[in-house]
């Protein structure tokens, strides 16, 4: 990502695009996430059955810590450090989704 990408612009059109908890299961399963038809995951590989939940808006909540994810950006970087930093999060979602 270039220096002259809004990234809040960026972000706000990912989640969007993710808003549909269909495509979040379809991004969990890319990296390895399972996710249950019902939108259910283990947000914690160490986890015995799924504390996790998408969200019909797109969010996220996990039972588990209490926390609550308004998005998949967040999710995947702040809760379940998929990435080591926030372009690259972005950066993989942008691929994903077809986004330039």
């Amino acid at each position: 990502m270039s220096g002259n990408i809004d990234m809040k612009k960026l972000r706000q059109t990912i989640k969007i695009v993710t808003a549909d908890s269909d495509v979040n299961i379809r991004l969990l399963k890319r990296i390895g996430i399972d996710t249950t038809k019902d939108g259910f995951f283990k947000v914690r590989p160490e986890e015995r059955t799924p504390s996790c939940k998408i969200n019909k808006d797109g969010s996220f909540h996990d039972f588990g810590s209490g926390e609550h994810y308004a998005d998949i950006v967040s999710l995947l970087y702040d809760g379940y450090k998929a990435f080591d930093s926030l372009p690259d999060t972005m950066r993989w979602l942008c691929v994903e989704l077809g986004l330039k």
